[in-house]
């Protein structure tokens, strides 16, 4: 749409035109090995595996997972699902807890931990690609609503957590803001979901 939009500013200059042309064909690819790159960082790999990926994703879909939690999880290099499982909105059935088993016994085969020194700058990387805290409207709601009374000690503290959100933060903090939406929140108009225009 960018492209779209500077087209008229162009006039007659073809040169420029030719350039923006350039861009506009070669931004698909471009996103696409930007997203191949984040996703790879945030799974601890040095290339992308696409079917790691899928497979994962689709696991995410089926299970209900926050993301948040799941990868700052992940970044911890569990041995066993039981860490990644207080990221899952729903209890799996067996079947799917085997193919989460499955996908974390190939995800431990594709990672570099061949040395406890690999093992910790893994950790470390994939902890500062993938942050413990982000900003949920729900968090936000009430922050803002006593801001609007006069009293900002939430805003304050959410500005400090978010100053830092790849820091471990206190234990208070964690319970306060690494934790998943609270059920009767799902689906609440102003509270559920920060939105474009948020």
């Amino acid at each position: 749409m960018l492209c779209t939009t500077l087209d008229p500013l162009l006039g007659e200059d073809k040169v420029a035109f030719d350039e923006l042309e350039a861009i506009r064909q070669g931004f698909g690819e471009a996103v696409r090995r930007r997203m191949d790159r984040m996703w790879a960082q945030k799974l601890g790999l040095t290339n992308l595996d696409r079917t790691l990926l899928q497979e994962l994703l689709t696991l995410m879909v089926e299970t209900r997972v926050d993301y948040t939690i799941f990868f700052r999880e992940l970044s911890y290099l569990p041995e066993t699902i039981d860490p990644l499982q207080q990221s899952f909105y729903t209890t799996p059935d067996e079947a799917l807890l085997d193919r989460w088993r499955a996908w974390l016994s190939q995800w431990h085969e594709a990672i570099d931990t061949a040395t406890p020194q690999a093992r910790v700058a893994l950790s470390t990387q994939t902890q500062r690609t993938n942050p413990k805290y982000t900003l949920r409207e729900w968090i936000l709601v009430p922050a803002y609503e006593a801001a609007h009374r006069g009293d900002y000690t939430l805003i304050e503290e959410l500005q400090e957590v978010m100053e830092k959100p790849y820091e471990e933060h206190s234990e208070e903090i964690a319970q306060k803001y690494y934790r998943k939406k609270p059920d009767a929140l799902f689906d609440v108009a102003g509270v559920s979901f920060v939105s474009c225009s948020s």
